[in-house]
């Protein structure tokens, strides 16, 4: 866990009540730590955890909502820490909140409020490709991303797929599937049984990329289709708001995303 957590109360920034929110952070992680087993099951076939265990239950919540059977409940947990520290501040009467947790984002906007969000096409590294405005009126609460080099194993080839949902914890989640949802069969994709690599992971002994050589025009495409095609499915379901995705350069996102792009937004997206 790498936190980073900013509040404001109309307008003036709350540096006491983040430093409390951290000390929030520390319990949470504690808490989902006791659970460490249970995480590291597939969601949709474990037992619903007792509401009393409300991370965990929030984190197979918003895992089985994503629908992917190999999903477990850790496919959510960045960003549902976040949502977890995001909101005690906006119970403490916070008006602008963010909480970046790696990467992943928990936001909370009151109406007026807005935040401007960079857009990273490499997951592991820091250059931002565009940005985009959120406003509180638009009721965006998470921001998470997930592709091959980040903090977690990936089943795709995406080197970024950054999905916009209601919570943190299930835009994280979905992020964690539409990157997944990249994968295609290539001499170019090199892979590995994920206990191979550590054996405490969750995903035991499914593969996972290992790294991606240069891959052709039509391969990068079908990559691009597959994820786009998982991410609208769950646009329609009303599990995210929209989702924008990189493979080795070319972008494109999500049918409801451009207008959230503002027109200073210096995204190029791929032609379909």
């Amino acid at each position: 866990m790498r936190m980073h957590i900013q509040a404001w109360r109309d307008g003036v920034p709350q540096a006491h009540r983040c430093m409390a929110a951290a000390q929030n952070a520390v319990s949470f992680l504690e808490e989902i730590a006791s659970s460490w087993d249970e995480c590291k099951l597939p969601a949709c076939s474990m037992p619903e955890p007792p509401h009393t265990r409300h991370l965990l239950h929030v984190m197979w919540q918003s895992t089985r909502e994503i629908g992917d059977p190999d999903l477990t409940p850790m496919a959510a947990v960045a960003g549902t820490i976040a949502d977890a520290v995001a909101d005690v501040l906006r119970e403490a009467g916070m008006t602008r909140v963010i909480v970046n947790n790696g990467g992943d984002l928990a936001l909370r906007l009151s109406p007026g409020e807005s935040i401007v969000v960079g857009v990273r096409p490499k997951v592991d590294h820091s250059d931002i490709s565009g940005c985009f405005v959120l406003h509180g009126e638009l009721g965006i609460g998470g921001v998470c991303t997930s592709g091959l080099g980040g903090r977690s194993f990936t089943r795709g080839i995406a080197s970024a797929a950054t999905v916009l949902a209601q919570m943190a914890s299930c835009a994280d989640a979905a992020a964690t599937a539409i990157a997944n949802a990249t994968f295609i069969n290539s001499p170019a994709v090199h892979r590995a049984a994920a206990l191979n690599l550590d054996p405490s992971s969750d995903l035991h002994d499914l593969e996972v990329t290992t790294s991606v050589d240069c891959l052709s025009d039509k391969e990068a495409s079908s990559a691009l289709d597959q994820g786009i095609a998982r991410a609208e499915k769950l646009v329609t379901k009303g599990r995210i708001a929209g989702a924008i995705i990189t493979v080795q350069g070319r972008t494109r996102w999500t049918q409801t995303f451009p207008p959230i792009l503002e027109k200073n937004v210096p995204l190029k997206k791929e032609s379909s």
